[in-house]
């Protein structure tokens, strides 16, 4: 295995290591966050003013809410998600100036070669 060939999938080894790891994170913090919010919604709802003394008072429609409310599921999470990695590439396809990236890749090029033939 030459030294680019070894570098590159070292590089994309550590590189999706990260991500994976940054991804299940995030995961994470969604679910305590969402289960905080629906601690929160159950706090308020119970020392609402109008029903904290006398539950007839109680709002009929609240329970209804949360049961309409769904969690979306991991397949559009994870669709989302790619769809919005995808719009993101496409518009720095868009945005980027292809004969700077030309230059530079040139640039880096004669710098190796450079540092291989040792001028």
């Amino acid at each position: 295995m030459g030294f680019f060939a070894g570098f590159s999938s070292g590089f994309a080894l550590t590189t999706s290591l990260l991500y994976v790891t940054v991804q299940v994170h995030r995961a994470t913090r969604l679910e305590q966050r969402r289960v905080i919010r629906e601690q929160v919604d159950q706090l308020n709802w119970l020392s609402s003013s109008a029903g904290a003394y006398d539950r007839r008072f109680a709002p009929k429609d609240l329970p209804k809410q949360r049961e309409e409310v769904q969690k979306p599921t991991m397949k559009e999470i994870l669709k989302h998600r790619w769809n919005q990695e995808v719009e993101i590439l496409a518009r720095k396809a868009h945005e980027t100036r292809w004969e700077d990236a030309r230059d530079t890749a040139v640039d880096g090029w004669n710098a190796a070669m450079k540092l291989v033939k040792k001028e």
